[in-house]
């Protein structure tokens, strides 16, 4: 399937039955592409899931590349990798950070005025006391946020970005039984 094939399939809900006939057609096809001989269920292939190594990279609409970057920087002491650049000016910024993540920041201010509000971004901090004592350095460097919260998952605060979207840094504390 190339990306026009999977822009113009009509999104659906995937119930077990379409999946599993989903991923034995694609198996099968693949299988064919490669010239295996395909004989139903001998050839049984790890599952994508077994690959996955880590989160490589985040992509963030931003109305202005160069002002998200200088934001995001301050913030989170991202490195500044990669000024993507047409014609038209600075179209994306690539920033790393030091535990490898890779934030793309992307000229699209239609999908950034439509994701405002929205937590594009989410970092786990150790524990309800670093969350706390991360509220008290964003105020000391001027960073606006929302009071703490409690959410399903544990606390978390949101620092909006120059646009309006939010990044949440959340504890990663789990509530048991009784407290969900």
């Amino acid at each position: 399937m190339d990306r026009a094939e999977l822009r113009a399939e009509p999104l659906r809900a995937a119930t077990p039955a379409h999946t599993d006939g989903l991923r034995q057609a694609r198996l099968a096809s693949a299988a064919q592409d490669r010239g295996d001989r395909w004989s139903g269920g001998d050839m049984v292939p790890e599952p994508p899931s077994t690959f996955v190594a880590g989160l490589h990279d985040v992509r963030i609409p931003v109305s202005d590349p160069w002002a998200s970057r200088d934001w995001y920087v301050a913030l989170l002491g991202c490195t500044a990798v990669l000024d993507l650049e047409e014609e038209s000016g600075v179209v994306g910024v690539v920033l790393r950070h030091q535990s490898g993540l890779t934030i793309g920041l992307h000229r699209d201010r239609v999908r950034a005025v439509a994701l405002r509000g929205f937590s594009v971004l989410g970092l786990t901090v150790e524990g309800p006391e670093r969350l706390s004592k991360l509220t008290v350095a964003l105020d000391h460097l001027g960073f606006g946020h929302l009071p703490p919260a409690r959410g399903h998952l544990g606390e978390y605060v949101d620092v909006p970005d120059p646009d309006g979207l939010l990044v949440r840094f959340h504890t990663g504390w789990t509530p048991d039984a009784e407290e969900a």
